[in-house]
């Protein structure tokens, strides 16, 4: 697939979602917005706890259990390995826009927490990925809960969902495009805040591992985390990393219209996920983060 511009909800992208995004070119509409997220993301949770009550696929137990699992991001390092490093695991689980890399052989996966890149990737290549890997490989664990409503049934079906295992309000900061409010350039302000119900974060100190199921903390920061405790979860005792390198840039392989992060994009998820290799290693289950290796 090569990489090319990216139109704002194509043909095929409305046949899956609802042409939603943060309203920054009006102050009126951004206030609406903000005052509806609390409302928007409380229903969303609660539809998606009802949502998510079916048994997991058999599928996972048979491809994640006991099986070496690589989990794949778009950071830099996935440039520095050679197709045949990816031959050393079973099953390979993609985030977002790492599914470029999809080789079409073997047990492969598609994992997100969130809507957005989903939404860029069908705009650029439309959905033939997705139905290539099928609904049970295609997993997705919301980390905000709004987005249920974002979604069309079409979409829904699209992936297989996890819930949370925990939620509760918190506030969260608005990254803002540029735009005046009361005659004053927002990006020179402190961004504002929004009151979100949104997936609780675990204390890794006491955290259990889940066996099995649909539940588990969804985890902030970046996708990549929540697809290392959906596998452990689902039985993995060796998991990896690449291009997980949780710093700034993109690797050329995956390039994408996506914007390219910064340093601070990935900010606070080394820490996390040294903490959550720590909790998991107590646990039986090897995780190594070859990106930070290579």
């Amino acid at each position: 697939m090569s990489q090319q511009h990216v139109p704002e909800f194509t043909a095929v992208t409305r046949k899956y979602m609802h042409p939603v995004r943060i309203p920054h070119h009006s102050r009126s509409l951004f206030l609406r917005w903000m005052l509806t997220v609390p409302f928007r993301s409380r229903f969303g949770g609660s539809r998606i706890a009802r949502y998510v009550n079916q048994p997991a696929p058999s599928t996972w137990a048979e491809d994640l259990a006991g099986k070496r699992v690589l989990i794949v991001g778009s950071g830099p390092s996935l440039d520095k390995v050679a197709p045949g490093f990816f031959d050393d695991f079973d099953t390979v689980i993609y985030i977002n826009f790492a599914l470029k890399r999809m080789r079409g052989t073997g047990a492969e996966y598609f994992f997100t927490t969130d809507l957005g890149p989903v939404r860029e990737f069908i705009d650029a290549y439309e959905e033939t990925a997705f139905l290539r890997l099928g609904k049970d490989r295609c997993v997705y664990a919301p980390i905000y809960l709004d987005q249920y409503s974002m979604m069309k049934p079409a979409g829904r079906e699209l992936f297989s969902w996890l819930r949370f295992d925990n939620a509760g309000w918190r506030t969260q900061s608005v990254k803002l495009a540029r735009m005046k409010l009361a005659g004053l350039k927002l990006e020179k302000l402190t961004a504002p805040l929004v009151l979100r119900y949104h997936p609780r974060q675990p204390d890794w100190d006491a955290f259990e591992l889940p066996s099995g199921g649909r539940t588990l903390p969804i985890l902030d920061h970046t996708s990549a985390l929540t697809a290392v405790l959906f596998a452990a979860m689902q039985g993995s005792r060796s998991i990896g990393l690449i291009g997980c390198d949780f710093s700034a840039g993109r690797a050329s392989t995956v390039a994408t219209t996506q914007e390219i992060p910064t340093a601070n994009t990935f900010s606070g998820a080394a820490s996390e996920f040294r903490k959550l290799a720590a909790s998991l290693a107590r646990q039986g289950v090897d995780v190594t983060n070859h990106s930070w290796l290579v």
